[in-house]
């Protein structure tokens, strides 16, 4: 489902701000708690060539943080989040689980707002 992030019951409103764009480092990964009126709201976000991709910072096994025992979560060769819990590999660029049959992660659309803020994306019309 394209807005699965929007299911969990602390998903933050539309709009709501994630941290600066500039705090999003190529090809490392940030975890941030964003905070609502919801409950803090847990999201994963890397850089790669210059695009942010945003996921919601839950595996789809048991949900715990892919940072859950460490922050080492990117492969070796940039292209993949692995999940510190139980090594489940997963497609920066999709979401996609590459290893064994397991849902992808949840994807956050995103957007830079004119203040350099990376914001949750407004549903498009």
């Amino acid at each position: 489902m394209h807005d699965a992030w929007r299911n969990y019951e602390n998903a933050p409103q539309e709009g709501a701000i994630i941290c600066p764009s500039s705090a999003i480092p190529e090809g490392k990964a940030r975890c941030v708690e964003v905070m609502s009126s919801n409950g803090s709201f847990p999201v994963i976000a890397t850089r790669i060539n210059g695009t942010i991709y945003c996921y919601v910072n839950a595996c789809p096994h048991q949900y715990l943080p892919l940072n859950y025992r460490s922050d080492s979560i990117i492969s070796s060769d940039g292209h993949r989040f692995l999940c510190s819990a139980h090594g489940a590999a997963f497609d920066i660029k999709t979401g996609d689980c590459l290893t064994g049959d397991c849902d992808k992660l949840d994807a956050i659309p995103v957007v830079e707002d004119l203040a350099g803020n990376l914001c949750i994306k407004h549903r498009e019309p």
